[in-house]
């Protein structure tokens, strides 16, 4: 297995499915039963979820474009061609839809040790699974599930990095702070990014399907970017303002109003500047 210490990013280059697998560890390729790479796809999560549930656990799909990337609730992925990262990987979990509410967090917490692997520094992850860079988020995932309520069930795990972000009109869209890698990583091989996300994607998830997320627990609270930060929650149908005081095993968000610690298993999180 190579190392990103051992072999530093020094150009730009096509995604390329050999040189993919050679940053995977080999008995952990195995696991991969298919890995493609797309010219263009509408999104990665949605070409996997039109394989049979069955050819959908350990396939991997990369696309160089997406025409109709997503994020989180609905929002559109920014995705221009050859730039950045756009990939998803199908799991099969044993578990009922309820015992996996942790996953989304597993997610985030592998792709911030590739990305720490990979050399950068100064990422966080803000709950439940974007992650900011000095603020500013470069990572995105898109984890959907869909099982019945006692199992199996079949999750398919997207992951977005802005790696070299074009400045084009069509940013303006964006309706929060965003940055990419390029000025931390410059020439950074997307290759052994995506690489390195698979690999820790494929060790960890069997960990959380036989574990849950106490093993995860403790890179959670190193990579935390929101824990003491004072924030304002959009839930359901209303706006609570107050200080994140960190998560439970059951990665609810746990937030102080001053009055009580509320358990928030949903909702979109804005830090506070000051006065608002």
């Amino acid at each position: 297995m190579v190392k990103s210490n051992e072999k530093p990013c020094t150009h730009r280059e096509l995604l390329s499915l050999d040189q993919i697998l050679q940053y995977i560890d080999p008995p952990l390729r195995k696991q991969l039963r298919s890995l493609e790479i797309e010219a263009s796809l509408d999104s990665t999560n949605s070409a996997l979820q039109r394989l049979s549930t069955d050819a959908q656990h350990g396939a991997a799909i990369l696309a160089e474009h997406q025409t109709a990337g997503r994020g989180r609730r609905g929002r559109k992925w920014h995705s221009p061609s050859g730039q950045n990262l756009y990939m998803s990987l199908g799991w099969r979990f044993e578990q009922s839809l309820s015992e996996l509410g942790c996953l989304p967090l597993v997610v985030a917490t592998s792709a911030a040790q590739a990305l720490t692997r990979a050399g950068l520094s100064r990422h966080k992850i803000k709950w439940p699974n974007d992650l900011l860079l000095d603020g500013k988020k470069f990572c995105g995932c898109l984890v959907e599930v869909k099982g019945d309520t006692g199992g199996p069930c079949h999750a398919v795990i997207g992951i977005g990095v802005n790696i070299s972000m074009p400045d084009l009109p069509t940013m303006t869209e964006i309706d929060q702070p965003w940055t990419d890698i390029a000025a931390d990583l410059p020439g950074c091989s997307r290759n052994q990014l995506a690489g390195l996300l698979l690999e820790e994607l494929l060790s960890q998830l069997p960990i959380f399907s036989a574990q849950g997320f106490t093993p995860f627990l403790e890179m959670w609270e190193t990579m935390d970017g929101l824990r003491g930060r004072e924030v304002k929650v959009m839930a359901t149908n209303r706006t609570i303002k107050g200080t994140v005081s960190g998560i439970n095993l059951q990665g609810e968000l746990l937030l102080d109003t001053g009055h009580e610690i509320l358990q928030l298993n949903s909702g979109e999180v804005s830090i506070r500047n000051s006065g608002t």
